[in-house]
């Protein structure tokens, strides 16, 4: 097995006491897994996200990231090797502009000035947002503030992506330059979104979340074009094969 990889046992989670969100999840994502994490709103879709990158830690049962296992003495290791973006690019921007936001992280990690600037200058070409390179974050739109989002992540060259909700916010246009960026990206992505079509376009695999448990883990084709399945949890067929219908 390649060294980049997830394993999750028996992972259980709940805010309140007696009210789990999710139930007893095991599955392993491997290196070249692209697998689109979908369900209804409320079943934990985004909480699974937050507990694979250490942003929840009082879960029950074992998630190992590369063979390290997610709890505070490891999240250092661990946020190295993931990149995680969050549904709401407020809650990742912080800096005044977007090169110091794609910096901050790479700095943060004691990287040369010259290779910080490498590492940015290339994040940024790599979501073709170049032109907005000294653009102050409060000038962006919400489109721009995703993308820039992506940019803060792949400055580290994580193993792994995580994204929640990537295409919220984007106009058509992006949205196409978000699926080949995704396509473009040779490891482990996690993709949690309502975007089925997103879906189909950019994962190989996908888990369907139903009442805190898998409802189905598999071929992306297979359960998207599973009407009944999708019905029976919540979702419609994606918009490209309601239209074949």
């Amino acid at each position: 097995m390649s060294h980049i990889h997830i394993d999750l046992e028996d992972v259980s989670f709940e805010y309140e006491k007696g009210r789990k969100i999710l139930d007893h999840i095991s599955f392993t994502a491997h290196e070249h897994d692209s697998i689109g994490l979908i369900g209804a709103n409320g079943v934990g879709k985004s909480t699974l996200l937050k507990l694979l990158v250490g942003l929840n830690l009082n879960y029950s049962g074992s998630i190992r990231v590369e063979e390290i296992p997610v709890e505070k003495d490891t999240l250092p290791k661990i946020r190295e090797r993931i990149g995680y973006v969050f549904q709401d690019s407020d809650n990742q921007l912080f800096m005044p502009t977007v090169y110091e936001d794609i910096a901050f992280a790479p700095r943060n990690y004691g990287l040369s000035e010259s290779e910080v600037q490498r590492r940015v200058l290339q994040a940024l070409d790599a979501v073709h947002i170049t032109s907005l390179k000294d653009k102050p974050i409060y000038k962006l739109s919400g489109g721009e503030k995703k993308l820039v989002s992506i940019a803060t992540i792949l400055s580290m060259t994580p193993d792994i992506i995580l994204m929640d909700e990537p295409s919220i916010a984007l106009d058509p246009k992006n949205r196409r330059n978000l699926i080949h960026i995704l396509n473009q990206f040779d490891h482990l992505k996690i993709i949690a979104s309502h975007d089925l079509d997103l879906i189909l376009d950019t994962c190989n695999r996908t888990i369907l979340l139903s009442n805190g448990r898998i409802a189905a883990d598999g071929d992306t084709s297979a359960i998207l074009n599973d009407q009944n399945l999708l019905e029976e949890n919540g979702l419609e067929l994606p918009l490209c094969l309601q239209r074949r219908q």
